[in-house]
């Protein structure tokens, strides 16, 4: 058992240390071990010389021998305290996940009687890291800095080019430079968690208040901003490697509580009424140790979260033009949605032999979420979004003295269900000019789309290649054959339109519908129901190349490969063929529709990912305190799912609409089919079935292009990393061009095949579609962003009782299509949009963290971040003209300030030796207001005002209260 007082002091020694880490330590060598390399000097180098490597809590030991020159190298090191010998002779390092640590040993010639004896003569953490620009976030960093959200991502804007972002619902996601959060991808344990379907990233992400993975099983992660090395795929942005915890040789085990509610925060501006009820819980108990001392250990962390949050329902645009009478005026105001979500991680680890070693670990997370409502959408209108992911690795590692092979089985399954809170028809009230009042009823929303299936990773690691120096060569396979699912019926309950200035203007009466839309599958098939399987290839070559001991390259190549038989065997529907040829409206367009016609022999796989990674690290002088690093790196993503099904998905489930006749406002061609007389029965499911029966769908289509590209990014960087005594910086200057990104455009042309009317330059040709079929969209790789950056990192590590660290990011980006937005149907071609600056980026952005210790043992952590105004997109129109633009409201600055004050009390309550600690975090303490919306129409007296019936960005002040017991 470990003593409270030696618990304390290495708790403290440790956050500053990690804290230091933030800014000096980035990642070399494996995807989630760490590499541990260093050399024996003396007149005579000594060869053959045994080296040692214990993991000081598990007891595992590797060993390897010292090369010609007296080097020796150790890599796949799981992150954590390692007791290195040489000869009897022992130093204690701490290894950081994809970290090299460099740990030279001198031999001192005048040992007497001749025996040679091995001392320390210098230990440095060294980053030859490449042209890689990245941050470790320690355990200690997630335990003890402020934080509002148990997500461990969250601490992921500690590295520089990074933000991370919380929506209205409180649902978190990740953005790297000026890219979307779909380009960025999570390794957990060496195992890509990448969505395939939705754009939230990695799975379960995508709109969603959960957290990925309990952060009590998270050993540490590491931020890499750009210029990954050849091990990383499917990512175009920020990769973020995870290692989780591990069982040691002490049994050991955590119970937390994390609580505050509306009592402790200040009132956001839109609660002029007072505060509405909400409340966040997070609770949990973590336990791990021995199953056998030295051999097999366990480790099973369970998480719940609860949150109760407030949103507002204060009706659309119309309702300020109409006297709402009480029985719907009573559905306006602040309503509570509750969230609710399991999270389980539990592992074995088993070292077979000092040779191998076997991981098996299973990760369950179940959770629902009641939201969906506000604005003009009443409570009743919400969605249950029901989220799963489960995923299941096993790994075993084989090493020997000069290689290392670690093979891995996964599997996955992974799914996002929203589904309508009420089983009803869904009322829609409207003013007269058809503005918004309030959505009643049941909502539109049914969808169940997700992925599962199983893969199989190899990486084998050479040691000791010596040609011009030394090579540690990695090489690796991984192949994934994973069935992809999509259901979306929209609208699932019928949705009636109603006109409540039916009477008159002014005036509020719900009288009859003047339009009704429903759902209805196409004849034989499982409306909006799409199922395809891909199977992933991805090959690699890395190699690290210790060229001199000043100089170290490290190239790489990969290629990934992906076959998608749904869309490269899809035929384009006969019917739809014919329409479209005969189609003269397309003769003069901007494009050929063969090249999005398919008859299942025109699609081909894309063979072109090839991904060259290149950095260096240059050592400047004899003192090791400067070094010199850059790179290069090529990295493809993948275009999501949810995207592509929809050339099928279109054609399987149709949103039906009929009008009716007697509301004036809203008149409707009683020689037109789709116009019918009113009548009381259309309002139940067995009238609507009665005006149709059996439906060829002939609606909106969506085409893929025959030659789809994939989306990828250039990535370029150089820089300084220095040690300058007790503080340690880095400066580098970064470039970073995407290409290919995925967009919709419209297919739709006018008489003569132009886009626009003659003489106009604004004005989509909605209503010229393709004849009998309605508005075709075809699918381009037209979305590009570009980015220049300064990274700018400093800290000073522990020392006297306080460190700092500071992450500072200076960014010039631009993008030629909103970063997300897939639909660009305004203009004829993504290109028309022009080159802006990239929306919801600031050119500056500051984070600070720092940790000092207090009088009475108390530890204070703090974090401040700060960010220029951000760049929002506007519509300006003037004359029947339109253009998008481009502004910066003075109010969206960020600016923040959290606190933590944490202690700890020994007892030999229960369990001798064990810990109760409480802690206290004060979210924005000096209660900034970070104004999340604004109005953005320039005629607008209120042009780049901040609107206060929206909540603001991170909330107001506010007070959370954690406890614990450790053992």
């Amino acid at each position: 058992m470990k003593t409270s007082s030696a618990w304390l002091k290495r708790s403290a020694l440790t956050l500053a240390l990690a804290t230091a880490g933030v800014a000096s330590i980035p990642a070399y060598g494996q995807i989630e071990g760490a590499t541990l390399r260093g050399k024996l000097s003396a007149p005579a180098a000594p060869q053959g010389k045994q080296v040692t490597a214990k993991d000081s809590k598990r007891g595992y030991v590797s060993k390897t021998t010292t090369r010609k020159d007296g080097s020796y190298v150790f890599v796949g090191l799981k992150p954590g305290t390692y007791e290195v010998s040489v000869d009897g002779q022992t130093e204690t390092i701490t290894l950081r996940v994809g970290q090299t640590a460099k740990l030279n040993f001198g031999l001192d010639e005048q040992a007497p009687d001749s025996v040679e004896r091995i001392t320390v003569s210098g230990s440095r953490i060294q980053n030859f890291t490449g042209g890689e620009v990245g941050t470790n976030i320690t355990p200690e960093l997630m335990k003890r800095l402020p934080q509002n959200n148990r997500n461990f991502l969250a601490f992921a804007d500690l590295a520089p080019g990074v933000q991370v972002n919380t929506g209205a619902d409180g649902s978190v996601s990740l953005r790297g430079g000026a890219q979307h959060q779909r380009n960025v991808n999570v390794f957990l344990d060496g195992v890509s968690q990448k969505d395939y379907v939705l754009k939230g990233g990695v799975t379960g992400q995508d709109s969603s208040r959960g957290n990925p993975f309990p952060q009590s099983a998270i050993g540490e992660y590491k931020v890499i901003t750009q210029n990954y090395k050849a091990e990383y795929d499917q990512v175009g942005s920020t990769a973020i490697t995870a290692v989780s915890r591990s069982g040691t040789n002490e049994f050991e085990g955590e119970v937390f509580v994390d609580y505050t509610d509306e009592g402790l925060r200040e009132a956001e501006p839109n609660e002029v009424n007072g505060k509405s009820p909400s409340m966040i819980r997070h609770t949990g108990v973590t336990l791990a140790g021995p199953i056998l001392k030295d051999k097999v250990h366990f480790l099973a962390a369970f998480e719940r979260k609860t949150i109760d949050q407030p949103f507002d329902v204060n009706g659309g645009n119309g309702i300020d033009f109409v006297s709402v009478p009480s029985e719907y005026a009573q559905q306006l105001g602040r309503f509570t949605s509750g969230f609710e979500e399991d999270l389980f991680f539990g592992k074995l680890d088993w070292r077979i032999s000092q040779d191998q070693a076997l991981e098996l670990s299973a990760k369950i997370r179940d959770e629902s979420d009641v939201s969906g409502f506000g604005g003009a959408s009443v409570m009743s209108y919400g969605v249950n979004r029901e989220v799963e992911d489960n995923r299941y690795h096993l790994k075993h590692t084989f090493t020997q003295d000069a290689w290392q092979n670690e093979f891995r089985m996964t599997y996955e399954d992974s799914s996002w269900s929203p589904r309508p809170v009420s089983l009803e028809p869904g009322i829609v009230l409207q003013t007269a000019a058809q503005e918004s009042i309030l959505n009643l009823g049941g909502g539109r929303d049914f969808q169940d789309k997700g992925q599962k299936g199983w893969g199989i990773q190899n990486d084998f690691t050479w040691l000791d290649l010596q040609w011009h120096g030394y090579h540690v060569i990695k090489a690796g396979f991984k192949y994934k054959d994973i069935e992809l699912r999509t259901l979306q019926q929209q609208p699932y309950n019928p949705q009636y339109y109603y006109n409540v200035e039916f009477n008159g203007p002014g005036a509020f009466d719900v009288v009859q519908p003047y339009r009704v839309e429903w759902g209805v599958p196409a004849t034989g098939s499982v409306g909006g129901a799409v199922v395809a399987d891909t199977r992933q290839f991805g090959i690699y070559l890395q190699d690290d190349w210790e060229v001199t001991d000043r100089l170290t390259l490290n190239i790489g190549v990969r290629w990934d490969y992906e076959e998608f038989p749904s869309y490269k065997d899809f035929e384009t529907p006969p019917d739809l063929v014919e329409a479209l040829r005969d189609w003269p409206n397309i003769e003069n367009a901007n494009y050929a529709i063969e090249d999005y016609i398919s008859t299942g022999s025109e699609r081909d796989y894309f063979t072109g990912a090839w991904q060259p990674r290149l950095g260096f690290s240059y050592i400047m002088d004899d003192a090791e305190n400067h070094m010199l690093f850059g790179g290069y790196g090529r990295s493809y993503d993948r275009n999501q799912f949810d995207f592509l099904q929809l050339e099928q998905s279109a054609g399987s489930f149709a949103a039906v609409s009929y009008l009716f006749e007697g509301d004036a406002a809203n008149p409707c061609d009683s020689a037109s089919p789709s116009c019918l007389a009113w009548d009381p029965s259309y309002l139940t499911q067995q009238g609507l079935d009665g005006l149709i029966s059996n439906i060829d769908v002939k609606g909106e289509r969506f085409l893929l292009k025959n030659d789809m590209e994939v989306p990828y990014s250039d990535q370029f960087s150089i820089g300084v990393r220095s040690f300058w005594g007790d503080w340690n910086s880095e400066l580098s200057i970064a470039h970073i061009k995407s290409k290919n990104g995925f967009n919709w455009v419209l297919g739709n042309r006018r008489e003569d095949g132009s886009f626009f009317e003659p003489g106009t330059d604004w004005g989509s040709p909605w209503g010229f579609g393709v004849p009998g079929w309605g508005n075709l969209l075809l699918a381009e790789n037209d979305g590009q962003t570009r980015a220049n950056n300064v990274y700018f990192k400093l800290n000073r590590g522990f020392k006297d009782g306080w460190s700092v660290n500071l992450a500072y990011t200076f960014t010039d980006a631009e993008e030629n299509r909103i970063y997300n937005e897939v639909f660009a149907l305004d203009y004829e071609t993504v290109d028309d949009y022009g080159w802006s600056d990239a929306s919801g980026v600031s050119d500056h952005r500051v984070v600070i963290t720092g940790s000092y210790d207090l009088p009475w043992n108390i530890i204070a952590t703090g974090k401040f971040t700060w960010s220029s105004p951000r760049t929002y997109q506007n519509l300006v129109c003037a004359d029947d003209s339109c253009s998008y633009q481009r502004t910066q409201p003075e109010d969206s600055d960020y600016h923040r300030f959290d606190l933590a004050l944490s202690k700890d009390f020994a007892t030999d309550y229960i369990m001798n030796g064990s810990t109760f600690w409480v802690r206290f975090d004060v979210q924005n303490l000096f209660n900034a207001t970070n104004y999340r919306d604004f109005y953005l129409d320039p005629n607008q007296d209120n042009f780049e005002q901040a609107n206060l019936n929206s909540s603001t960005e991170g909330g107001k002040r506010q007070l959370k209260l954690s406890a614990g017991w450790q053992f």
